[in-house]
């Protein structure tokens, strides 16, 4: 077995024993954490005095 057989096999093994999940196949996992990061956001803009920070 030559090097450049030898790596591409150890390519490919490692490339089959990887389980990656992509961002779109997540569904409802990836909408609850949409949910959330704009839960906090959604409430503090709701908010009627705005105070500003002076120097």
């Amino acid at each position: 077995m030559t090097a450049k057989t030898k790596f591409l096999n150890s390519i490919i093994a490692s490339a089959q024993g990887h389980n990656v999940i992509m961002p779109w196949t997540r569904g409802a996992a990836r909408q609850a954490s949409i949910a959330r990061r704009r839960s906090p956001i959604q409430s503090t803009t709701n908010s009627t005095s705005a105070t500003a920070k002076t120097a």
